[in-house]
This record gives C-alpha cells, sequence and structure tokens, in this order.
C-alpha cells in the first residue's frame, strides 16, 4: 500500500514536470513566432516603402522626359506622359513622406526628393511649359533634374540595404528559433530521462533532484510569466501598427482616385474602397455588395465583352484581368472607365480572392480626342494651303494668258466672249483657293477693333433675306460687351455662312438663335480643352432646331469639301471657311449637335484692349509712259515665269529670267548693267526669295524686291523677312503687277 502510495506520488511529480517543460517550450516557440512575425512585417514594410519610391521615381522620370521633349518640339502631345505623371506624382510622394516618419534619414531624403522636384518645376519645367524658357534655362534642364534622379537613387539604395538586413535577420530568427526549440526537447526528454534514472537509483537522491527541478521551474516560471507580460506588450503594439496600416491603406486608396474592391469568393464578401462614392456619386446605401451590382453598371453594349474577358481569365488560371468599357454613373450619364483585377489562386489554383479596382479615364479620353483633332486638322489645313498654293501658279498663267487674249482679240469676234469666260472662271477659281486660304489661316485679314454686336446687327438684313420665311429668328445681343480685335468682313462672312448652315439644316422650319455674350474661361475648363487659354472672351452662339448631326459627322464638319448636302448643292468650304477664319483670328470654335434635335456653334474670341486701327489702301497706278528699267525675274515654275515675263516685256521693262535663285545670283553675276528691280518667287529649292534678295543686295545695295507667292504675306512672315521689299499675292493681273512695280520703283 505505501508502495502503490509512493508510486502515485512519483507519476504525479513526474507529470508535473513534464507539463512545465512543455510550458516552457509552448512559451518559448510562441516568443519565436512573435519575433519572426515582427520581423517579416518590417520586411513587407520597407519592401512595400520601396516600390513607391521606384514609382515614384518613374513618375518623375516620365515629367522630365515629357518637359524636355515640349521644350524641344512644342508639341502637345509630348506633354501628355507630363501632365498624367504630374497628377499622379504628388500623392505617391506623400505616401513615402508619411511611411517614413519612423526612420528620419529615410524621411530628410523624403523632403531631398521634393525640394529638388520643386526647384526643377520652378527653374525649367513651368518656364518651359509656359513657353517662357531661354537658351540657358533649356540646357540647365538636366543639370537640375540630376539632384531630383540622385536622391531618388540614395533612397532607393537605402531602402535596398534596410531590406536586405531585415531579410537577414528574419532568415536567423527562423535558424535561433528551430535551435532553441530543438535544445528545450532534448531538455524536456533529458529531464525525464534523468528524473527516472534518478528515481531508479534511490528515493533519496530522487526526492533531491525533484526538489532541484521544482526550484529550477518556479525560476522558470517567473521568467515565463515575464515573456508572457512582455508578448502581451508587443502584441498591443502590433495591434497599434495594424490600426495605423489600416488607415494608411485608406489613405492609399484615396491617393490613388480608383473605386477599389475586394472579392472573397469563399464566404462571397464584397466590399468597396470610398472611391466609388468619389468617382461615380453612390452614397453607401446604394452600393451593393456584390459582383452582380457592378456588372449592371456596366452599359449594356460593353457587357457581354467585359464579362467575357474576365470569365476566361477567371476560369482559364489567369492571374491579371484589364479592360476599358463604360459605366454608369448615380446621374445616369456613362464614365469611361478602365478595370483592372488581380486574382488569388488556393494550392488547387481555383480562385480564392479577387482584389480589383475601376479608373475614370473619361478626362483623359477626352484630352487626348482633341489633342488628335487638333493635330488632324492642323494636317488637313497644310494640305489645303499647298493645294491652294499650286493652284495659285496656275492661275496666275490662265488669268495673265487671258489678259493676253483680250487684248488681242476685237471686242465684236466670237473668241473674245470666251475669252471673258476663261478670265470670269479663273476669277471663280481665285476666290476657291480664297476660300482654301482662309480654312488653312493662310489669308490677309484687316483686324480692327470692334464689336460682335455691331457684326450681328449689319447683317440683320442679310440673315433674314437667306433664311426661309417658316424659320424664326432670336437675337440676343450683351449690352456690355468685350471688344475684340478681327476682321470685320470676314466676322461678317463667319455670321453668313453658320446661318445658311442653319437654315439649310431646317427646311421644314424651325427656331434659329443668334446669340451674343460674355465668356470668362478659368484654368478647369482650360485644362479640359487644350486649345484654349483662360481669360475672358466674347462669345456668338448659333443654334438651330434642324436635323442635327452624328458624332461622325460632327467629326469631320470642318474639312475643306466635306458635306451632306447633295451633288451642285454646295462646295463643302462653308463651315472650314469660318473654321479658318476663327482659328486665324486667334479665337476657338466648338460644335455640338445630336440628330433630331439640332445643332449649335459656339465662338470664342479674346478680349482685347487695343485701340482701332486706320486702314489705308493703294489704289491702281497708272502708267503715264513707258517703263526702262531692267527686271531680274525669278520664278521656278515655267508656264509661270514666260506669263510674267511676257507681261512684263509688252510693258516696256528689261527683263532677265532665272528659273531658280542659284540662277539669279548667276546672271546678276555676269550682268554689266543696272539691275533696278527683281520679282521673285518666295518659295523656291536650295535659295529662297528672302535669302536671293539679301545677298543681291550686298553687291547692289539699292535694288529693289518684289516678292510672289501662292501663299499670302501673313503665313509667309518668316520666309519674306527682308527691308524694304514688296508683296504681291497669286494669282494676280497685270493692272496688280503693274501697280505694285511702280509702287516699288518709286519706293
Amino acid at each position: 500500500m505505501a508502495e502503490t502510495h509512493e508510486m502515485t506520488r512519483v507519476v504525479r511529480r513526474l507529470v508535473w514536470s513534464a507539463l512545465a517543460a512543455l510550458v516552457v517550450v509552448g512559451a518559448t516557440v510562441a516568443a519565436f513566432y512573435v519575433l519572426q512575425r515582427d520581423a517579416q512585417r518590417a520586411y513587407e514594410y520597407t519592401r512595400e516603402v520601396s516600390r513607391i519610391a521606384r514609382m515614384a521615381a518613374a513618375l518623375a522620370t516620365d515629367r522630365e522626359t515629357g518637359v524636355r521633349g515640349y521644350a524641344l518640339t512644342h508639341s502637345q502631345t509630348s506633354l501628355v506622359p507630363e501632365v498624367i505623371a504630374k497628377a499622379q506624382l504628388p500623392p505617391k510622394l506623400d505616401s513615402l513622406e508619411s511611411l517614413t516618419r519612423a526612420n528620419p534619414t529615410q524621411h530628410a531624403r523624403v523632403a531631398a526628393i521634393v525640394a529638388a522636384l520643386k526647384r526643377w518645376e520652378d527653374e525649367y519645367a513651368d518656364p518651359a511649359i509656359t513657353r517662357e524658357i531661354t537658351p540657358g534655362t533649356m540646357l540647365a534642364g538636366k543639370p537640375l533634374f540630376d539632384p531630383v534622379r540622385r536622391s531618388f537613387d540614395d533612397f532607393l539604395v537605402s531602402s535596398e540595404r534596410q531590406l536586405d538586413s531585415e531579410s537577414a535577420r528574419v532568415k536567423k530568427l527562423q535558424i535561433l528559433g528551430l535551435a532553441v526549440l530543438l535544445a528545450e526537447l532534448i531538455a524536456f526528454f533529458g529531464i525525464l530521462l534523468s528524473a527516472l534514472r534518478g528515481r531508479l537509483m534511490s528515493q533519496a537522491t530522487e526526492l533531491e533532484h525533484q526538489q532541484e527541478l521544482l526550484e529550477q521551474q518556479a525560476v522558470e516560471l517567473e521568467l515565463q510569466l515575464a515573456e508572457v507580460q512582455a508578448t502581451n506588450d508587443a502584441l498591443a503594439e502590433r495591434e497599434e501598427r495594424l490600426t495605423r496600416s489600416e488607415e494608411r491603406y485608406r489613405f492609399a486608396a484615396r491617393a490613388t482616385n480608383d473605386a477599389i474592391y475586394d472579392w472573397n469568393i469563399g464566404p462571397n464578401e464584397f466590399e468597396w474602397s470610398e472611391g466609388m462614392t468619389g468617382l461615380f456619386g453612390y452614397g453607401e446605401g446604394e452600393i451593393q455588395p456584390t459582383p452582380e451590382w457592378i456588372t449592371s453598371l456596366v452599359h449594356p453594349d460593353d457587357t457581354e465583352r467585359v464579362t467575357g474577358t474576365f470569365f476566361a481569365v477567371f476560369e482559364q488560371g489567369g492571374n491579371q484581368w484589364k479592360a476599358e468599357y463604360r459605366l454608369r454613373r448615380k446621374d445616369g450619364k456613362y464614365a469611361n472607365v478602365e478595370g483592372r483585377a488581380y486574382i488569388i489562386r488556393g494550392p488547387d489554383g481555383a480562385p480564392t480572392r479577387v482584389i480589383g479596382a475601376i479608373s475614370d479615364r473619361t478626362q483623359q479620353q477626352s484630352l487626348e480626342s482633341q489633342l488628335r483633332q487638333s493635330q488632324k486638322m492642323e494636317a488637313i489645313g497644310r494640305l489645303a494651303g499647298g493645294i491652294a498654293h499650286d493652284f495659285n501658279n496656275i492661275l496666275t498663267v490662265i488669268r495673265m494668258s487671258s489678259e493676253f487674249l483680250l487684248s488681242g482679240i476685237p471686242e465684236t469676234d466670237e473668241k473674245y466672249q470666251d475669252a471673258q469666260e476663261i478670265m470670269k472662271a479663273g476669277e471663280r477659281a481665285a476666290r476657291l483657293t480664297r476660300q482654301l486660304l482662309a480654312f488653312s489661316r493662310h489669308q490677309v485679314l484687316n483686324p480692327t477693333q470692334l464689336s460682335l454686336n455691331d457684326v450681328v446687327n449689319a447683317m440683320e438684313g442679310m440673315v433674314r433675306r437667306v433664311v426661309s420665311e417658316n424659320i424664326e429668328i432670336t437675337t440676343e445681343l450683351e449690352p456690355s460687351l468685350f471688344s475684340i480685335r478681327a476682321d470685320a468682313g470676314q466676322m461678317e462672312q463667319v455670321l453668313l455662312n453658320l446661318v445658311i448652315n442653319a437654315a439649310d439644316a431646317m427646311p421644314s422650319g424651325g427656331n434659329l438663335s443668334i446669340r451674343i455674350s460674355n465668356a470668362t474661361v478659368d484654368s478647369t475648363f482650360s485644362a479640359l480643352h487644350l486649345d484654349v487659354l483662360p481669360g475672358e472672351y466674347a462669345c456668338m452662339t448659333v443654334s438651330d432646331t434642324g436635323i442635327g448631326m452624328d458624332q461622325e459627322t460632327v467629326a469631320r464638319i470642318f474639312e475643306p469639301f466635306f458635306t451632306t448636302k447633295g451633288v451642285g448643292k454646295g462646295t463643302g468650304l462653308g463651315l472650314s471657311t469660318v473654321h479658318g477664319i476663327v482659328t486665324q483670328s486667334g479665337g476657338r470654335i466648338w460644335v455640338y449637335s445630336e440628330p433630331g434635335t439640332g445643332t449649335t456653334f459656339k465662338i470664342f474670341l479674346p478680349r482685347t484692349q487695343a485701340t482701332s486701327e486706320a486702314l489705308t489702301t493703294t489704289s491702281v497706278l497708272e502708267e503715264s509712259e513707258a517703263p526702262t528699267e531692267t527686271i531680274l525675274l525669278v520664278e521656278d515654275e515655267e508656264q509661270t515665269r514666260e506669263a510674267v515675263q511676257r507681261t512684263l516685256v509688252r510693258a516696256g521693262y528689261k527683263v532677265i529670267a532665272a528659273r531658280t535663285g542659284v540662277d539669279a545670283l548667276e546672271l546678276a553675276t555676269v550682268h554689266k548693267g543696272a539691275i533696278d528691280l527683281v520679282l521673285t518667287d518666295s518659295m523656291m529649292p536650295e535659295v529662297g526669295g528672302a535669302e536671293l534678295a539679301r545677298r543681291l543686295r550686298k553687291d547692289r545695295p539699292d535694288i529693289h524686291i518684289v516678292m510672289m507667292s501662292g501663299y499670302t504675306e501673313d503665313a509667309l512672315e518668316g520666309d519674306v523677312d527682308v527691308p524694304d521689299r514688296f508683296f504681291i499675292e497669286k494669282p494676280f493681273t497685270r493692272v496688280e503687277l503693274m501697280t505694285v512695280l511702280r509702287s516699288a520703283l518709286k519706293g
């Protein structure tokens, strides 16, 4: 009985010893787990900082590339990367500033990055974009950006070092934890073996050993209690860090300006970020936490494509999905968005979670569309101007040859009427080229200070004559209207063309509205319309209730020769002429139309404070005696050169004809007599008209210069930059040519 009781006591003591050892092992394992988890989180935190820093560095580089490209080319396309990067970079820098507050060294490096970037913006980027940049500032662009690049490099190098250190610490803790666990397990089994062996050797020794073991366990328990307390403190600190991490996530979600969602597929839990409210207007009570709800907002024409591509990735083992589509806002309008998703899969490859974001691309796509349209109209304008230039050379020959025929045929001859018809056809063709030059902004304008109110009042009678009686006209003028600087006749042409266009759109009658008003364009509106600057404008709005146009037609209405009218009912130059006049006058024109609703044209012309200037005209000079001067004629178009030469010879001038500027220089060198005047085309290969004039005046400083071109003088301002020169625009008549020559020779 005593032996049984003693054995029970021995077993009980052995059990308690084993339990105590297990507590020690468990506590140690828990402590090392906590340390490893902390080290792992520190590593992931540093890695996130490095990722954001790399993104910020890439955005800064995009800005520098865009600004430098714009400074070199002055192309709005070059600025697109800069505009996008400029909007995305500040949130990244704010995130870095927030994430590095606990690290003074890295925090200081972020401040250095911001300071260097600010200096680059102030001293290079902003002047370059506003075209206030000087050649010296242009060269300083790279040196000013180098501190930004070095600051980012210093930050990333330090982050990588810290990342390596924390990675090594994680590995060390893992190895140390395994070693400690193994040691404690060995100790645990050693204790058991020692206890059993001691019990077999001697009960007295066992009692002493048990006593020592109990004392040791007491000490260890005290240590374990201290460790547990430390662990509790660490858990509280980590909980606080988790709270701060969740807060940083919310800040980051706001900074991206995206609607972010998290779909946990197993329990079918679906959560949205605040961006769904900010971007698309839905309140918390209206947002449904289901994938079906967001699918219902997709435009019906896009739904099949969007869901098809998503589930193709979802079901076929992919991870990345992206698509562009239209999404319905709270107000019922559709936004152009980009959807992105990352699919997380389990060990078996089945989807377990989807993290995604929706970005509103409406404004960006609108700006890109405006830029493409502007470039398209510029290209068409250059083509139209080139065609008009070449056609004017041909018309010069036709009109001057017609004059030769008319001067040599009696009026009673049947051929005289034929020659007159040729002359009239040439005049009609000349008017056509002037319309082309108007579209390409190469026509001659006589701008004065004027009021659009006066333009409407002056055209009131004409407007009512060109509009049928079943169309009601409403006119609204602005009493305090801003003055503008424009050609009054061309503004009347703009109004008349728009009125005729509106009348043609209302064959069965309707309402025509002409409204004159003031408008102030702010920076927000300017940012959405690349071709207009902030400022004050006088505005002309012409609206009709006609048949309207679809968007494909609207995109082409300003192209030369484009018309929706039947054959023989329109030239297709009315609206292209309007576009050219408005643009050359420094204004901008917008059109809004819907089929069956009507069309509205809105013209913005910049306000001016300048006073009007008096215009002078030159009358045709009558020749009192036959000329005796020698003229050097330079024209690369053979027919034009021969026609002008015949005219000059018949008028009595001595003519030296040259095909190119190089030929003209050689002829002037070998000609020993006087050359009183040079009549030269302005645009020729190798040596142009301006260069020819400057080189001839080195040896003949008193020589008179007359330049001619199929382009207008305004369009060739840089190419005819020669002092004391005269200009004549092709096509011209004999009388017009003689007038300019006599004025130049008397000048």
